[in-house]
């Protein structure tokens, strides 16, 4: 993993994202860390993701990324929450990626939208504006 300390959650999504990819999960890169590369800057101390995924899908990869030595736990949203399922993936330095198991009212065109930006020699799908 290339985080070492906290602070560095930049880092841990550039590790998430490798593992989405060499699993075949179409993903995009959202929030403060997709606002920065379009030139916005905003505080965050995680880094969130929207990927393509059922939630049944959302456990087999939970595990997967557990058994990889990530930490990561699956919460599964109310009828009412417009995030069916958050998976948090976090480090031993207690940075944190959250990937959002789909989005109520999300563009079905956003994961087409994304361009790619190079991160610790990582390519990293971030959401179009």
């Amino acid at each position: 993993m290339r985080a070492s300390a906290p602070g560095q959650s930049a880092l841990l999504m550039a590790d998430v994202a490798e593992f989405l990819t060499t699993q075949g999960v179409r993903y995009a890169i959202i929030g403060a860390m997709a606002a920065a590369v379009h030139g916005v800057v905003r505080a965050s101390l995680d880094a969130d993701a929207v990927v393509a995924l059922q939630v049944r899908e959302a456990q087999t990869l939970r595990q997967s990324l557990a058994e990889k030595g990530f930490e990561a736990d699956l919460r599964a949203g109310d009828a009412d929450d417009p995030i069916p399922a958050l998976l948090e993936v976090r480090d031993g330095h207690g940075n944190r990626v959250d990937l959002l198991v789909g989005l109520r009212g999300m563009d079905p065109e956003l994961l087409n939208r994304t361009r790619q930006v190079r991160l610790a020699e990582a390519v990293l799908e971030i959401v179009g504006r």
